[in-house]
């Protein structure tokens, strides 16, 4: 345990996320530093975050920036240690990726447990964080919970190698927590009885973004946050915005986020492929990774955002727009549904050009409907910073029957 400022005691949280923010990726795994960073008032986190020693598919400059990440730095007053770790060479090997990197990180997390106790520990995705979580705990004779960001179908069926890993391990996971109602059914569809599921929503960084402040509006600016992925639906949004402008003329893209893998790069370069055939270059603008605060500023300024997903877990762009006071139209592709009605924007079917394009539309000719303070209210006392940590302080207690959290 480890006192407070005020003296109450806290305990001392080990987390295991892969996906976390570092030097090279600094967009990666915002929504994990995000919880890590609200449970400070209750707990002393360090954090675990593994690089892979071999990453397939990642073109050399990124893999040689990933090698310059330092070991160990410091974000928001949290220690993060970087261990390189041996994984699997390509897709088929994904099933060895927790057996790999097992040892190395059960020996930093032994060194560290006997440097200063460690009291839980807390991983981020199943696998391979979450299997290797439960192997340390069992070692180290401490509690584990885990925190889904995916949804375990169809990844597990598709899996079964990685399925049997994630089955075993859960005997050694108290409590599974899931990021959405959708994704906790496909947990329990999985898991069944053998796993306590419950709820721990993607945390709203809400210092960053922040009350509307009065800047002016950009009049028919649609926006787009996210990597551009498949799974993202940016050609969909592209294939609406011809529709959208024959309703709203002066309707026009911004397109933020950036790529990774050469699948990615192949997804952005038959997007721009589809905007130049579509003769929609002069209206959609690409303009590659910002920072948070930036994208904040961003979502302030735009009339709407456009989640136009075939699949999404949460949607943390969802409520970050809606706290900035911006209204949304999302596709019913899992998290969105939890998250918007008809009071702060629009959801339509996934895959729908036409579907979206009428309720952008809608949503631009009636803008003066959605009260941006009462959009930032209808997500702020769900997801901001304070209702995120009283929820990990329940968290932890209930990990911690016997252990004092601070409150």
């Amino acid at each position: 345990m480890m006192n407070s400022p005020g003296g109450v005691s806290r305990p001392r949280v080990l987390v295991l996320a892969r996906t976390y923010p570092n030097t090279a990726l600094p967009g990666q795994g915002l929504w994990v530093a995000r919880l890590v960073h609200a449970a400070l008032p209750v707990a002393a986190p360090v954090v675990i975050s593994a690089i892979p020693q071999v990453l397939p598919g990642v073109p050399i400059p990124e893999w040689l920036r990933l090698r310059r990440v330092p070991q160990r730095a410091k974000r928001d007053g949290v220690d993060v240690l970087h261990p390189r770790v041996p994984a699997g060479l390509v897709h088929f090997t994904h099933s060895l990726d927790a057996r790999l990197a097992l040892p190395r990180l059960r020996s930093l997390a032994l060194r560290l447990h006997s440097e200063q106790r460690i009291d839980l520990i807390h991983a981020h995705f199943i696998y391979p964080d979450g299997v290797i979580a439960a192997e340390i705990g069992r070692t180290l004779g401490i509690p584990v919970v885990t925190t889904e960001h995916a949804n375990w179908r169809p990844w597990l069926d598709d899996e079964p190698k990685v399925r049997a890993q994630v089955l075993d391990a859960l005997a050694g996971i108290r409590i599974v927590t899931a990021v959405s109602e959708v994704t906790r059914g496909t947990i329990l569809e999985i898991a069944g009885s053998s796993a306590r599921v419950e709820l721990l929503p993607n945390a709203l960084d809400d210092a960053v973004f922040i009350a509307p402040t009065g800047e002016p509006r950009v009049s028919g600016r649609v926006l787009f946050v996210g990597m551009v992925r498949r799974v993202k639906g940016l050609d969909v949004l592209v294939r609406a915005l011809p529709m959208l402008l024959a309703r709203e003329p002066n309707a026009h893209l911004r397109v933020i986020g950036s790529t990774l893998t050469p699948s990615n790069r192949r997804d952005e370069d038959d997007v721009r492929k589809l905007v130049a055939s579509l003769g929609l270059s002069d209206r959609i603008e690409f303009v590659g990774h910002l920072d948070p605060r930036e994208v904040s500023s961003e979502m302030r300024r735009a009339a709407v955002l456009a989640v136009p997903s075939r699949r999404e877990s949460f949607s943390s762009v969802t409520i970050e727009a809606l706290a900035s006071g911006t209204p949304v139209v999302a596709t019913r592709c899992g998290g969105p549904e939890e998250l918007l009605d008809d009071s702060a924007g629009r959801l339509v079917p996934a895959e729908d050009p036409e579907a979206m394009a009428v309720a952008l539309a809608d949503v631009l000719g009636f803008l003066e409907q959605f009260d941006p303070l009462k959009l930032r209210a209808r997500v702020l006392p769900r997801f901001g910073f304070a209702a995120t940590t009283e929820r990990l302080d329940r968290l932890y207690r209930s990990a911690l029957p016997e252990r004092h959290v601070a409150g």
